[in-house]
């Protein structure tokens, strides 16, 4: 008999240690941790239902700051080009591009040069940093050069030049928070996501709040 229990107890036993040891789930890797972290250090959001708000508005602001260029544009140079002189501003240096095209070619590399430069300071990529800083210099240049053309002879007057450079700074500066707006959104909405999914929570607790309080208030030993 002692035997046969000492048997059906490791019988009982083996089966139970087994179903009782569930798989652990695959966690986020060091590398994304970091990322959460500089992430929510950089924007600071106070707990996870903050930032669906915080993705909510700047969501808003970007699709807005978007339509605001497209309205822009149509409006003060699709439309108003004429009457503001567009037509006697010198082709660009750099392309030959037309102001019309150059209109449509600064918003473009304002765009690009925010998402490199922002895609790289979150991944601390130099190479992609060292482009956007080319791509900030390029959008500068054109934006300045229908000023430019006046000093060196151009028949365009300094009122009209001043007007074309005023408006291509508008519109770089419309999409450049456009689409930092929305990357900070995508960011949020990604580190939401997995804090959702892989149970990770990198705000503190009501408990370790209290508790972290408390041992700030206790007296001193002695």
């Amino acid at each position: 008999m002692v035997m046969g229990d000492e048997g059906l107890e490791e019988s009982l036993n083996a089966p139970s240690g087994v179903i009782s040891a569930p798989e652990a789930a695959d966690g986020p890797t060091s590398e994304s941790l970091e990322l959460m972290e500089s992430i929510i250090q950089r924007l600071q959001p106070s707990d996870r239902h903050d930032i669906r708000d915080m993705i909510s508005y700047r969501a808003q602001v970007s699709g807005g700051m978007a339509a605001m260029t497209i309205v822009f544009w149509w409006i003060a140079i699709d439309k108003g080009g004429e009457t503001l002189g567009d037509a006697d501003i010198p082709l660009s240096a750099i392309g030959d591009f037309s102001f019309a095209e150059i209109s449509l070619i600064v918003p473009a590399l304002a765009l690009l040069a925010t998402l490199v430069m922002s895609i790289g300071r979150e991944t601390g990529n130099a190479i992609l940093n060292n482009i956007g800083g080319a791509l900030i210099v390029l959008v500068v240049f054109y934006i300045l050069e229908p000023f430019g053309s006046t000093i060196f002879g151009s028949s365009i007057d300094v009122q009209s030049a001043a007007f074309a450079t005023g408006r291509l700074v508008a519109m770089a500066l419309m999409i450049a928070l456009s689409t930092k707006f929305f990357w900070d959104a995508i960011l949020l909405q990604w580190v939401r996501s997995t804090m959702m999914n892989m149970g990770v929570d990198l705000f503190p607790s009501e408990e370790q709040e209290t508790f972290g309080s408390h041992a700030d208030e206790a007296p001193p030993l002695g």
